[in-house]
């Protein structure tokens, strides 16, 4: 039996609403949550969250389940992801509430920003370090512990001459190209290491000579995406969030810029109906924070090709950085992949634009082969990630051209990533003007920071 007391609400179109019971016939769920698009007599229309653009109507005299959707509970946040989350705590609350699981969901929702806002951050650190957890009786077994890879120092080899350095690298990679990988930081390094790699490797008959030409999505490094000068025609835009009502751009869809216009900040794009739309980045925040850019290449591709993957598959469960084996190409360019973990997947041709050679990357993650060489102009940054391979157990050699070397930055403890992690500064914003400590202490993997007053 549920017990309601009715109440009344003042709704607007606009107001973020969220059902607060099932309903099968609105196929809507307890807490989901959406925006009220119109109001006409005897019926509200929701445009729901989610990445299904999707919408329901109901006669709010029946369906009496829904509440504004501004502010809710950790509970229902849990499964949600935002780019900005304010979590208001107070501290006097009880133990049941105020504990490790809160600052968990709360703070694990926000992709970029997520504030607290307490009327005590002195005590806050202590209270969100509570463990409410149960104790079960596989608690008590002895824990395995995992062996530690020892260190291993880098081998550096230094040369004067960069064309020199990355011929040696390619013949570095030769010796042992089942079990390497080669971190390039520069882009046009990158693509002359995996060209003279596919060469050796075909001339020795590893890789099929016979490759076919696959056109790739190449992620671009935009500095400031609500800049229209960032943008360049041609340019791919996948949008995760649209706006379908607005400029007719639905979510998750792809847009192709037609034009930049700097000084109206404005862009031009074809959407996937074929019409045009024309908007201002800086003005549809959501859209382009939810929104990655591509640029069409080309990428020569054969049986036997080492590939790594640029964007992660939910559906297949392939996680952004992973790499594979090109086992199998049709010819509408699907490919079968065996994964370095030991699966194989198929891509279709929509996935199989996600995908580079997997010889010279970038960057790595994990399920990094065991041989890493590394080749660059030694900053310390770069230093700093050589150091934390080393210490990971991985055999790590540096081709360097400028006489710099790695081994100082042993001394400074970095980790080598291990997955994605939540991008977040939590920022405790006091309610008492009189607290004056610099800073407050915060459960484990939440940074946090005071500020004095209630500026934001």
């Amino acid at each position: 039996m549920n017990v309601y007391r009715e109440e009344p609400r003042e709704f607007a179109t606009g107001d973020r609403l969220q059902f607060t019971a099932t309903d099968k016939d609105l196929n809507v769920a307890n807490r989901d949550l959406g925006t009220i698009t119109k109001i006409e007599p005897g019926q509200l229309t929701v445009r729901m969250d989610g990445k299904e653009d999707r919408t329901v109507s109901f006669d709010p005299a029946q369906m009496r389940h829904i509440d504004h959707g501004y502010a809710v509970t950790s509970h229902v946040s849990q499964g949600l992801t935002e780019g900005r989350v304010i979590v208001n705590i107070d501290t006097d609350s009880s133990r049941n509430l105020i504990n490790t699981r809160l600052a968990y969901v709360t703070i694990s929702r926000a992709e970029t920003d997520a504030r607290i806002y307490t009327n005590d951050a002195e005590t806050l650190g202590a209270r969100l370090a509570t463990d409410v957890s149960k104790t079960a009786a596989v608690d008590f077994r002895q824990p395995v512990v995992a062996p530690r890879r020892p260190t291993v120092e880098p081998e550096v080899h230094q040369y004067s001459d960069p064309n020199h350095r990355i011929a040696a690298v390619a013949t570095a990679y030769m010796q042992r190209p089942d079990s390497s990988v080669i971190v390039a930081p520069d882009r046009a390094e990158r693509q002359e290491l995996n060209q003279l790699i596919r060469a050796d490797l075909q001339a020795q008959g590893t890789l099929s000579p016979d490759s076919k030409s696959l056109t790739v999505h190449v992620e671009q490094p935009i500095t400031n995406a609500k800049l229209a000068a960032q943008y360049t025609p041609g340019d791919l835009i996948q949008y995760g969030q649209g706006s379908p009502e607005l400029h007719g751009i639905n979510h998750n869809s792809v847009g192709t810029v037609l034009a930049s216009n700097p000084q109206k900040n404005a862009l031009t794009v074809q959407i996937s109906t074929g019409d045009w739309a024309t908007y201002s980045p800086h003005l549809t925040k959501t859209m382009t924070a939810e929104s990655a850019v591509y640029r069409v290449e080309q990428r020569e591709i054969a049986q036997g090709e080492r590939i790594q993957i640029t964007s992660a598959m939910a559906e297949l469960a392939i996680r952004k950085g992973e790499f594979g084996t090109v086992t199998a190409i049709s010819e509408s360019r699907e490919l079968d992949v065996q994964l370095d973990k030991g699966k194989t997947v198929h891509l279709d041709q929509r996935q199989a634009q996600h995908i580079e050679h997997g010889y010279a990357v970038e960057g790595i993650r994990a399920g990094a082969p065991e041989r890493i060489i590394v080749t660059q102009e030694a900053a310390l940054e770069s230093q700093r990630e050589i150091a934390s391979l080393a210490r990971s157990g991985r055999e790590v050699s540096v081709y360097t051209s400028d006489g710099s070397s790695p081994a100082q930055a042993l001394k400074n403890p970095t980790s080598l990533p291990q997955q994605k992690q939540i991008d977040t500064t939590a920022n405790v914003i006091a309610q008492d003007n009189a607290l004056t400590s610099p800073s407050v202490v915060a459960p484990e993997a939440t940074q946090v920071q005071h500020r004095r007053g209630m500026g934001i």
